[in-house]
């Protein structure tokens, strides 16, 4: 949520680095391909995390021409974090 807030909210660059010795559960492999091919993971964010971050976008879509609507400014984050958001994996080749 953190790295999705930095870079969706406050339009920081961010970088994810993870190693494959950090992947305790298989299943983060899910959440990760998630974030790779749509640019988020479902249900990470509460209905009330979600309303706070559409008004902390909400000035910034304005400036940008998005019409000031949940669905557009949820899509406006999205894409935010797409674009500052960058994942770097890190597998070993030795088993």
């Amino acid at each position: 949520q953190t790295m999705c807030k930095r870079a969706g909210a406050k339009d920081e660059g961010v970088m994810f680095l993870i190693t494959d010795n950090q992947i305790a559960n298989e299943r983060f492999l899910v959440y990760l391909n998630d974030l790779l091919s749509s640019g988020e993971v479902t249900d990470l964010f509460p209905t009330e995390d979600k309303d706070m971050i559409r008004n902390q976008v909400r000035t910034a879509a304005k400036s940008a021409g998005v019409v000031d609507t949940p669905d557009n400014l949820w899509n406006f984050f999205i894409t935010e974090v797409r674009k500052n958001l960058h994942v770097s994996m890190c597998f070993s080749p030795v088993g």
